[in-house]
């Protein structure tokens, strides 16, 4: 079995049981790469990193990668790291299948329960513990990081190109928004989660959301949507729809009843 490097002063193990909104040192991290080589923490400073807990079990977590290889080669150049640390139970060559299969081209780390206590005391998968150039821990983002957590916590630290690209994205998605009466989406939900994951919506327009549920085994026979009080029997193969009015900004959460699958409207 393939041993894991860890250092970490017990100092800093006192410290990780609060919320990680605060901006502390990162420790000092060693771990073992599935290609055998060493990832050390320390030799990241000057770049962004994401570190990203995960697992081949973890349909959340599958559902993620995708977009977090999309974003690394994105923002390559712009200082971005992503390095993706697996979480037990998980053996070797299993984990190597998965990532050459679903074609990850930033490294993968080998970890353990520990390693996760170190930047949150949290059962979720998977979280990204979110790290600036100068080696502190800035936030963790729990569950799947949505767009515009990436927008607000991560792209502010990269380039000063990234960030002129994402305020002309903003302008014109605000620009297209304002001409629909009616905010139409649909959802899918299978045995990944939802598709997608993450919905837009406009303040004060009427919005019109259509949940599918594809798959039996998929999470629970519900929707809820507890900020606008939307509580739905979801039967297989049956457009469902939620109407309402987003009346203030923020983002929402969606889930399945059984809270296994969580989704987001974020309403700008």
């Amino acid at each position: 079995m393939n041993k894991i490097i860890i250092a970490v002063s017990v100092l800093f193990l006192s410290s990780v049981a609060g919320s990680a909104q605060v901006s502390r040192p990162a420790p000092d991290l060693r771990l073992k790469t599935i290609d055998g080589r060493v990832f050390d923490l320390s030799e990241y400073k000057g770049k962004v990193v994401l570190l990203n807990f995960w697992a081949t079990w973890c349909p959340p977590c599958r559902q993620e990668i995708p977009e977090l290889i999309k974003l690394q080669r994105a923002h390559r150049r712009q200082g971005l790291q992503i390095v993706g640390v697996t979480f037990p139970p998980q053996g070797l060559s299993q984990v190597r299948r998965f990532a050459q299969r679903a074609k990850i081209d930033y490294p993968i780390a080998l970890g353990n329960k520990e390693t996760k206590l170190l930047f949150a005391a949290t059962e979720t998968l998977p979280i990204t513990a979110v790290i600036d150039p100068q080696g502190n821990v800035r936030d963790v983002i729990e569950g799947i990081m949505y767009k515009d957590e990436f927008d607000e916590k991560v792209r502010p630290m990269l380039s000063d190109n990234a960030a002129n690209t994402n305020r002309a994205t903003r302008v014109q998605t605000k620009r297209r928004s304002k001409t629909s009466r009616l905010q139409q989406r649909t959802i899918l939900v299978n045995s990944e989660g939802y598709r997608p994951s993450a919905i837009r919506l406009q303040r004060g327009v009427p919005a019109r959301l259509t949940f599918i549920r594809k798959n039996a085994n998929s999470c629970g026979t519900e929707i809820l949507i507890p900020a606008y009080n939307i509580n739905m029997p979801l039967p297989l193969d049956i457009p469902v729809v939620a109407q309402f009015t987003p009346n203030r900004s923020g983002r929402f959460k969606f889930t399945c009843g059984m809270n296994m699958f969580r989704g987001a409207i974020v309403v700008r």
